[in-house]
C-alpha cells in the first residue's frame, strides 16, 4: 500500500532498523493473506448461505454515491487522540478557525470516503487498500460524497468476484445533481503519476504506477472539470471481494 501525504511537521526518526520495518510488513502482509486464502476456501458455504450484494457491477461503470458523511469537531478530537494524534492543528480552535483552519486527520478522511461508497459496493467480504492521495483538506462538519470508478471485475471461486475499484472524495457538494450532466475527466479515475495506465495496483515512489499526486488531480479538475477543483479530497484504489449478485433484488 502507499500513501501520499503532506506532512504537517517532520520528526526524524533515531536508529531506524529497516529491514525490522520492512520484516513487519512483511508479516502484516502475510496475515492479510491468510485471511483472504481463508475467505476463499469457504465459498461454497458462502454460496449456499445466498448472495447479499444488492447490484451487479461492470468494468468501466461509474458510480455516483448518493450517501454523505461528515465529521463533528468533537468526534474528530475523539478519535484523533484514540490514534494518539497530538498536533495542534487538530484541537486547539483557539488559534485556529474550525472552519476553515482546523484539519480532519487523513485517517478519518479516508473512513468517511469508504463509509460514503459503501451502500453501493454491498457486501464487501474482503478490502485491500493499493494506495491512497490526499488532496485538499476537510475540515469539521464538511460533507464527504464519493464517486466510484470499477476498473475491473474478475471471477474468483465460487460466486465470488474480485473488483478494482478507484474511489474519490468530494466534499460540499451534492454529487448527483451538482454533477448532472458534467463530463468527468477519465483520468481522474485511470490516471497514474507519470502517464496513464491499467489499474493494476499503485506502486512505490519512482514507480510509474502510482497513483496521481495531488497536484496532477488538481490540474486535471482544473482544466477539464471545474466543478471538482479545490473538492476533491482524497483518492484510493482498492481490490475487493464479494459475491457476486447473480439475480436481481426488488427493494420496496
Amino acid at each position: 500500500m502507499t500513501a501520499i501525504k503532506r506532512m504537517l511537521f517532520e520528526f526524524p526518526m533515531m536508529n531506524a532498523d529497516e529491514s525490522t520495518l520492512n520484516d513487519d510488513d512483511d508479516v502484516e502482509q502475510q496475515q492479510q493473506q491468510l485471511f483472504r486464502n481463508h475467505l476463499l476456501s469457504k465459498a461454497d458455504v458462502l454460496r449456499d448461505l445466498g448472495s447479499h450484494a444488492l447490484t451487479s457491477l461492470r468494468p468501466g461503470q461509474l458510480i455516483y454515491h448518493t450517501m454523505n458523511r461528515s465529521i463533528s469537531f468533537s468526534q474528530s478530537q475523539q478519535l484523533a487522540s484514540l490514534a494518539r494524534l497530538t498536533h495542534e492543528r487538530h484541537f486547539d480552535r483557539r488559534k485556529y478557525d474550525p472552519k476553515t483552519e482546523i484539519l480532519i486527520p487523513g485517517g478519518l478522511v479516508l473512513g468517511l470516503t469508504m463509509s460514503a461508497s459503501s451502500r453501493d459496493l454491498h457486501e464487501i467480504l474482503h478490502e485491500e487498500i493499493v494506495g491512497v492521495s490526499y488532496v485538499n483538506a476537510l475540515h469539521p462538519d464538511d460533507v464527504v460524497g464519493a464517486i466510484t470508478y470499477v476498473s475491473s471485475v474478475d471471477d474468483v471461486v465460487g460466486d465470488l468476484e474480485s473488483l478494482t475499484v478507484r474511489t474519490i472524495g468530494v466534499k460540499n457538494m451534492d454529487i448527483v445533481h451538482g454533477l448532472d450532466g458534467v463530463k468527468l475527466p477519465l483520468e481522474l479515475f485511470t490516471g497514474f503519476s507519470g502517464g496513464v495506465g491499467s489499474s493494476s495496483g499503485g506502486g512505490g515512489c519512482g514507480n510509474p504506477k502510482m497513483l496521481l499526486l495531488p497536484k496532477e488531480i488538481e490540474r486535471i479538475c482544473k482544466e477539464k472539470c471545474p466543478k471538482l477543483s479545490n473538492k476533491v479530497v482524497v483518492q484510493v484504489e482498492r481490490k475487493i471481494i464479494r459475491q457476486a449478485m447473480r439475480k436481481e433484488i426488488f427493494l420496496l
